[in-house]
């Protein structure tokens, strides 16, 4: 307004808005849809309002939990190690598979501390952080160049950048700093989406040397007047190297151990004379001359295996010393080299251009060997870089365990999977033929091919308990239960808290887990249910809470003794229970003890919990009891399965769905098979006996999919928490499942007409261009 520059202001205002909403326009998909699935997994709500141990949740956010959010929060004092790498150690592995291992080797400690240190339990990274693969370094050398372009640079732009980096430092402290992480998590929209806030320190990797940029740049080309500013120079060189010095001198008040490791050996004590009395008490005196009867001689043992502990663990505390003071010597070794070269610039007539040449020279001095450190120049024999993997392995990256072949032997016993496999292995050899390959490679190719054509051939799931949730191994060779996904579906994640991970063998069942790894062995599930199946009745609840805890056994018990019963550590004379509860029972003169449930239990069959003469405790049925005439078990508790979830004949609905069946009862007559599969389309042929009830082992996602009776839409129901279900009507028809989102198909047009837009917009402002510079000419 001032001058007068209205008409330009609206101009270039009018522009960046029609250039963001150009930008939302063609992404418009990306964004709406990834929030439409985000309010289906662990990063949305939670229909669960309770615990797996059925205490209430605490759902502190509408999307991850706080606890979550928070868990890989770096620390305080572990922000030092942007301008020194090594100042926490390294990653969460062993001394001795780090460079630190020669450090360690070639000190003039003796060889039992040195073979005491690289065989110690504890890693060389002893920071805050769960784990971690290595330390956020952005370099001293760039570090001291933003630093003087704070006090060089005149443009008022570099306190943006300063402010940003301190903001997201701030914020990568996560629950060490929960003022500031509450506020972003509750207020911010989207914050509360993402987990492992230490992420958010790439901004400082960005801004820092943004700034260092700027401060070349004003060095180039003001060289005469900022050369007047000696008095600076010198004021913030003797600051950084006093400032490093001093850290170097005082430590980060650590004490080189993390708060973990220093509670495990407060435990320590305690956990060692556990193991000793939970152990036979004839082994303990035949191994160790232990009688367990004699409390100081235990208290002896404790103690010459505390003092062995502690010894090991002082030895890996001083070695951390080491690798702290050697990071620091390299950061103030660093910081002599650039405020050197620096000092040319100011008192000596060497070009500029040459300086700043040396001064790049010395960021990648710094970094690189740091980046090395986690990013190997290691050779093989060939002299090719470990890390830079041949054709082979990058396209063919696993072999099968003992387990997947297994599987596959199993699975050939069908001719006509087979024929199948036997195809895959002559297209895989075929394939590694044309690599090149030969030996383990090959076999590789081949075993990828012939997994391929049993997965096209076959419709079952695997569950890896090796992996489970946290990895996707098993994945690559079969269609898995398990695998990872940081935003994963909700109700898949509550379905394993609440039944999976205790191996509730009715969900396996319904979930159509064929096989079971664990190692390298194979156990076959002869009672997984298929891809669908028919049902006779139908057991309505009323909430999701309901729902889910449906899906196990629910367990009356009651105390039958003097002792205490406790449920999740309240005590109670009876309950009722599913299974994922906390039991324990107390008597007097004796540790707490664990009151065990057995998935065998089923419904009407009451079993109980005893202990013989001898002190010892096992569940049996009552009918072991009542034949024990000599009294040598005296019952603690009871447990009697009151309600049992049988998903081959019934299915648990929430009523807002099963009002809309017709009825609730049906007779299971008749077949349902799987004719065709593809992740977005899958046909079934049906022939049926009266209306019948069908369940597919399909999760069930409200958004997109959509179900069809003989090409008539019918609705898609939800049954036994997460799976489809469909009411079918009498006789012989084909059922298919298609995922149509005309949401996608109009983003991807929108997407289109934004990216031809800008297209004619440039070309335009190009012919405009193009005639001013003639018309000028």
């Amino acid at each position: 307004i001032r001058e007068k520059s209205l008409k330009s202001f609206f101009i270039t205002s009018g522009t960046i808005i029609v250039g963001y909403l150009l930008a939302i326009f063609i992404n418009y998909g990306n964004i709406a849809l990834t929030n439409d699935y985000a309010k289906h997994t662990i990063r949305g709500g939670n229909d669960v309002t309770i615990n797996p141990d059925g205490t209430e949740a605490v759902q502190n956010t509408s999307g991850l939990d706080k606890a979550y959010i928070t868990n890989w929060s770096y620390g305080v004092d572990e922000s030092f190690t942007l301008i020194s790498p090594y100042v926490k150690g390294s990653a969460s592995v062993g001394i001795a598979d780090t460079p630190f291992k020669e450090l360690v080797e070639n000190s003039d400690r003796s060889s039992k501390e040195i073979n005491a240190i690289l065989s110690a339990p504890y890693p060389v990274y002893w920071g805050e952080q769960p784990i971690t693969s290595g330390p956020v370094y952005i370099g001293i050398v760039m570090f001291i160049l933003a630093i003087f372009g704070l006090i060089f640079i005149k443009d008022r732009s570099k306190w943006v950048y300063f402010g940003v980096s301190i903001l997201a430092l701030a914020l990568s402290w996560g629950k060490n700093f929960m003022g500031l992480t509450d506020f972003f998590i509750d207020n911010i929209p989207g914050y509360n989406k993402f987990r492992t806030v230490t992420i958010i320190l790439v901004l400082i990797e960005l801004c820092v040397p943004v700034i260092a940029v700027l401060l070349l740049e004003k060095l180039y080309r003001e060289r005469d007047t900022i050369k007047l500013e000696k008095k600076k120079f010198l004021i913030t060189s003797g600051s950084v190297l006093v400032f490093l010095i001093a850290i170097k001198t005082i430590g980060l008040g650590d004490n080189f151990t993390s708060k973990q490791e220093m509670e495990r050996m407060n435990e320590l004590p305690a956990q060692i004379e556990s193991q000793i009395l939970s152990m036979d008490p004839n082994v303990l005196s035949q191994n160790y001359g232990l009688d367990v009867s004699n409390p100081d001689q235990i208290r002896q043992f404790v103690d010459m295996q505390i003092e062995s502990a502690t010894e090991q663990y002082e030895a890996m505390k001083g070695a951390r010393k080491d690798i702290f003071h050697s990071s620091m010597n390299r950061s103030i070794l660093f910081a002599i080299f650039i405020l050197g070269v620096l000092g040319l610039y100011f008192y000596t007539a060497v070009a500029t251009t040459y300086i700043i040449g040396i001064i790049a020279v010395l960021v990648l001095a710094d970094l690189i060997p740091v980046d090395l450190n986690y990013l190997s120049s290691e050779t093989n024999d060939k002299g090719e870089y470990k890390y830079w993997l041949p054709e082979a392995e990058t396209e063919y990256p696993l072999s099968p365990t003992a387990a997947d072949l297994q599987i596959l032997e199993i699975e050939s016993m069908n001719p006509e999977i087979k024929r199948a496999i036997e195809k895959g292995e002559k297209e895989g050899a075929k394939k590694a033929d044309e690599m090149g390959l030969s030996g383990a490679d090959k076999r590789r190719v081949i075993d990828a091919y012939k997994f391929s054509e049993l997965n096209f051939a076959t419709n079952y799931r695997v569950f890896d308990f090796n992996g489970a949730w946290s990895s996707s191994r098993a994945s690559y060779f079969h269609k898995s239960l398990g695998g990872y996904h940081g935003a994963k579906l909700r109700n898949i994640q509550n379905l394993f808290d609440f039944h999976i991970a205790r191996s509730n063998n009715k969900v396996l069942n319904m979930m159509n887990v064929r096989y079971f790894i664990q190692g390298e062995n194979v156990n076959p599930n002869p009672t997984a249910l298929g891809n669908a199946w028919l049902v006779k009745n139908i057991r309505t609840v009323k909430t999701p809470n309901e729902e889910i805890l449906s899906l196990g056994n629910e367990i009356k018990m009651k105390n039958l003794s003097s002792g205490q019963m406790l449920i999740n550590y309240q005590t109670v004379a009876d309950a009722k229970i599913f299974g994922g509860e906390k039991l324990q029972y107390v008597l007097p003169q004796r540790d707490t003890m664990e009151i065990p449930l057995s998935n065998g239990l089923s419904k009407g069959v009451e079993a109980l919990w005893v202990m013989d003469r001898n002190g010892a405790t096992n569940l049996i049925p009552k009918s072991t009891l009542e034949a024990d005439t000599a009294k040598s078990f005296t019952p603690l508790v009871s447990l009697e399965v009151m309600n049992e979830f049988n998903p081959s004949s019934e299915a648990i609905m929430l009523d807002d769905f099963a009002n809309k069946l017709q009825k609730k009862s049906f007779t299971a007559e008749g077949a349902i098979n799987l004719t065709s599969y593809k992740p977005n389309h899958l046909v079934y042929q049906s022939n049926t006996v009266g209306t019948q009830f069908a369940i597919f082992s399909e999760v069930y996602y409200p958004t997109g999919w959509k179900a069809f009776i003989d090409g008539k839409e019918v609705p898609i129901l939800k049954a036994n928490y997460l799976l489809r279900g469909l009411e079918l009507p009498e006789g012989k028809h084909k059922i298919e499942f298609k995922f149509e989102l005309p949401k996608y198909t109009r983003s991807n047009n929108f997407a289109r007409i934004g990216t031809v837009l800008i297209l004619l917009i440039l070309g335009f402002v190009g012919f405009m261009e193009y005639k001013k510079k003639k018309s000028e000419k």
